[in-house]
């Protein structure tokens, strides 16, 4: 009888474990799904800034996408996140992006400054990067 018993449990262990495994893999699954999640909505929201950015600077063009894109990739690289991401992907990204843009209206709102319009800083006869990026005119 204590044979039997030893035998059920074994057999209760057994199911137990696996289910628990089955458990676990599923929840690892969802886990990295929701983590992939996560990193799309990130990319998707870095791209829109990067959009932005270029917009303001060139107003548009294969140029303002290849910047956007090499902006995109370096914000991406600093967060950690950029080896999870193909170029193919980023430019789709940098599309979607800007389709978005459009369409909410944004991108009219953003003016593309053209380097004349910017002037140096006071201190100094250079423009910064900042002034460009950021819109720091004087008058403009």
């Amino acid at each position: 009888m204590n044979e039997l018993l030893n035998w059920a449990q074994v057999a209760v262990e057994v199911i137990a474990v696996s289910g628990g495994g089955y458990a676990l893999s599923k929840y690892l699954i969802k886990a990295k799904s929701i983590t992939r999640n996560e990193h799309i909505k990130s990319a998707l929201e870095f791209a829109s800034q990067a959009v932005l950015t270029a917009q303001q600077i060139f107003g548009g063009g294969l140029q303002q996408q290849q910047v956007a894109a090499a902006d995109l990739k370096n914000r991406l690289d600093k967060s950690g996140i950029g080896d999870k991401f193909t170029e193919d992907q980023i430019l789709a990204y940098i599309k979607s992006a800007y389709a978005s843009n459009k369409a909410d209206g944004k991108l009219d709102t953003v003016k593309p400054q053209s380097p004349l319009d910017v002037k140096p800083d006071a201190n100094n006869d250079k423009l910064t990067s900042n002034q460009l990026i950021e819109g720091e005119t004087e008058g403009v």
